[in-house]
């Protein structure tokens, strides 16, 4: 059981992987982290939009870079990317790994004009907890009960709604049948589930399709499982296990 758990839960994972980061905006984010790293106030400065060029940015730089930890950076990689519907900016979040630190530079970059440079519009650099990033990876290792059935109820919500949907495809004499076989898949309700901390929830006003899926905020973000309630299957469900019941009245 635990196998075909791992197996399917891999399967959605793969399948949230999110496109690359534009190789332009990202190194742009990556040139102008080094160049605040380094200490190099000319290209900081000749990096920044207009509206971050005003008033006196040095002293907040040099902030930023001296609370960066020392030593040479083992790794970096982008780890998530956004950019709102029409908008001409992005918002590029990498990952600059130490010997001993972890640290998440999260860049705002907008071109100058049109076919123009990019350009830093906000920095934000935060220094991670040690050990947060494995932590957020997801595995069955070490889960309580309570993150085996939550997995478990994710994974047969969407199955239950395609079977009934099924069931009513195949039940002779059902009026409107494909109505019914639409309301099968519907789900009522979202429950969700932080795979890192065990922490859950449910929100009531929500109606959709097969709502189940995995997810995060950045590719070292904590996973997110959500799911519907399959009410809308169980009253078909119920309708069709009615059905025989009301034949037998019919012809008595």
């Amino acid at each position: 059981m635990k196998t075909w758990l791992a197996l399917l839960a891999l399967l959605f994972v793969a399948g949230c992987a999110r496109p690359p980061l534009d190789p332009r905006a990202d190194r742009a984010a990556r040139d102008f982290y080094a160049a605040v790293q380094a200490g190099d106030w000319g290209r900081v400065d000749a990096s920044l939009s207009p509206a971050m060029a005003r008033g006196d940015r040095r002293a907040a730089f040099e902030q930023v870079r001296r609370a960066l930890p020392p030593g040479p950076v083992r790794e970096v990689r982008a780890v998530g990317w956004s950019r709102p519907d029409g908008a001409d900016h992005v918002s590029a979040v990498h990952l600059y790994r130490f010997a001993d630190a972890d640290v998440v530079v999260n860049t705002a970059l907008q071109p100058s004009g049109p076919g123009g440079s990019l350009q830093v519009a906000s920095f934000l650099a935060n220094r991670l907890p040690k050990g947060v990033v494995e932590a957020n990876r997801f595995s069955l290792s070490g889960k309580t009960p309570q993150h085996y059935a939550f997995l478990v109820t994710a994974f047969l919500s969407p199955l239950v709604m395609v079977a009934v949907a099924a069931m009513a495809a195949m039940t002779r004499g059902l009026r409107f049948k494909i109505a019914w076989m639409a309301l099968a898949l519907v789900g009522v309700g979202s429950a969700w589930f932080n795979w890192t901390t065990g922490e859950g929830g449910f929100t009531a006003a929500q109606v959709s399709l097969v709502n189940m899926g995995f997810g995060r905020a950045t590719d070292i973000s904590p996973w997110i499982i959500r799911f519907s309630m399959p009410v809308g299957a169980l009253l078909v469900l119920a309708r069709l296990l009615l059905m025989p019941a009301r034949r037998d009245e019919a012809a008595a």
